[in-house]
């Protein structure tokens, strides 16, 4: 009689859970939309601007406004200097003073972290593998530099060439490729540096556009083909009409083309695909999932029950996207947008039209 009442005992909590799952179950959706933060204004019209983990980054020259995720600024820098450029990586900005040659590095929240001095013109700042990497170009070469943790800058690269894609591990590992045009036409040259020891790799009438290291192989795609050279000298492709853009997560390789992704494993055998309902060019993982962006256009959740489509405008200058904040900037205009799960918008939350499909 006790094992029967105990039995009786567990059917009816295993009752009162699932009937408490199944009216809350909206609250456990994972469907996710857009709402409108707001728009963000200054007194000059935004050139450019960039998302950090805490804040925002605009560059309406020849002042850089910082802001909140919530688009309220919070801090204004501007440099005596008349001939500036501003560059975005990672959390830092780094505003460039041409004419007297030097960088000023700022972080996130606008302090200044140190001024760097350079020869020859900057070509761009990027932020790879916890490095920050400066392309230099002066009168007959290309050249790649290691900043260190004193801010000083170490030369890894140099070329008479022009250089295409980079990927730094550190200065003894990385892997760079660049484009050669001879009389019979051009190709790109790969270079990889393992633990000093530099190997190369041609690839002719093909342009890289991309390259991505790892322990065992560096990945390269081109405007053709993608590749994994291994460090063993095999060497895996296929080939693939109308690149738009990739993303690596961990041993899958997701490429964006002619409005489909193509899911690849390590050896890019081509698995999963999935065609885009909207215009977009560019991806990125949010959260686990896939998120994909254009010049107009915002898909989320793609492969998900919960996939949705919205357009924030047309003719859009630049869209980048930072965990779960959208920024969108059009005619000097920024707009902030967020990604929200669907049970937690408000009557009055700025929500995006989300049923958007590409027609």
């Amino acid at each position: 009689m006790k094992i029967k009442k105990n039995h009786a005992i567990i059917l009816f909590l295993l009752f009162i859970f699932l009937g408490f799952i199944y009216i809350n179950h909206k609250n456990f959706s994972k469907d996710r939309t857009i709402v409108r933060l707001k728009g963000v204004s200054v007194n000059e019209p935004i050139e450019d601007f960039s998302l950090a983990s805490k804040s925002v980054f605009l560059w309406a020259d020849p002042v850089l406004y910082i802001t909140d995720r919530e688009g309220n600024i919070v801090k204004k820098i501007q440099r005596e200097d008349e001939n500036i450029e501003a560059f975005f990586a990672n959390n830092y900005a780094f505003l460039y003073e041409k004419d007297l040659g030097k960088v000023h590095m700022y972080s996130e929240m606008g302090e200044l972290l140190s001024t760097i001095d350079i020869k020859g013109d900057i070509f761009n700042i990027s932020y790879e593998n916890a490095n920050i990497i400066f392309h230099v170009v002066d009168e007959k070469n290309e050249i790649l530099y290691l900043m260190g943790n004193d801010s000083s800058l170490t030369e890894i690269y140099r070329t008479g060439n022009q250089i295409l894609a980079h990927d730094v591990l550190d200065e003894k590992n990385l892997s760079v490729a660049e484009i050669k045009n001879e009389t019979t036409g051009y190709s790109s040259l790969i270079y990889n540096l393992n633990k000093g020891e530099k190997t190369s790799q041609a690839l002719n009438h093909e342009v890289v556009m991309y390259l991505k290291r790892d322990k065992r192989s560096v990945l390269a795609l081109t405007d053709k083909t993608i590749y994994r050279f291994m460090n063993s000298g095999k060497k895996y492709e296929d080939r693939v009409p109308n690149i738009s853009d990739i993303l690596v997560e961990g041993k899958k390789t997701y490429l964006l083309h002619s409005g489909i992704i193509t899911e690849y494993n390590y050896i890019l055998k081509p698995g999963k695909k999935k065609i885009i309902a909207a215009n977009v060019n560019k991806m990125e993982n949010i959260s686990g999932s896939i998120y994909v962006y254009g010049p107009s256009d915002v898909g989320g959740e793609i492969g998900n029950s919960g996939e949705f489509y919205t357009r924030l405008g047309y003719s859009l200058d630049k869209i980048k996207i930072n965990g779960l904040l959208i920024g969108a900037l059009r005619n000097g205009d920024l707009s902030l947008y967020s990604v929200v799960n669907t049970n937690t918008i408000r009557e009055d939350d700025n929500k995006i039209e989300t049923t958007y499909k590409e027609v």
